[in-house]
């Protein structure tokens, strides 16, 4: 039987990185984009037009990456569960096999 490569621990690993990439991505994003638009020499037009583009940007990503990572968190917890359950579900069956 094929075994599936998602362990429990690799997906905790990618929720945690998700997570907390994502929260960095919507705080500290921003606050650069407007220190470097902040230069006395920019175009006003232009760097206001790519702001708002870069503020959906980092509202889309925020709004995808921190809920994702919390759900993959989520699901490393029921994965690890479930996994659990049914080892002592096999090794039981495996006792009462024994028996008979």
């Amino acid at each position: 039987m094929n075994e599936s490569k998602l362990r429990p621990k690799v997906v905790l690993w990618w929720g945690i990185v998700l997570t907390v990439a994502g929260v960095l991505f919507t705080l500290l994003l921003p606050q650069l984009a407007y220190t470097a638009v902040q230069q006395p020499s920019a175009a006003t037009s232009v760097d206001q037009s790519l702001l708002a583009l870069l503020d959906l940007v980092v509202r889309v990503i925020g709004q995808v990456m921190t809920p994702l990572g919390v759900a993959l968190i989520g699901a490393a917890i029921v994965m690890a569960y479930v996994g659990r359950l049914l080892a002592a579900q096999a090794h039981v069956e495996a006792d009462d096999s024994s028996v008979l």
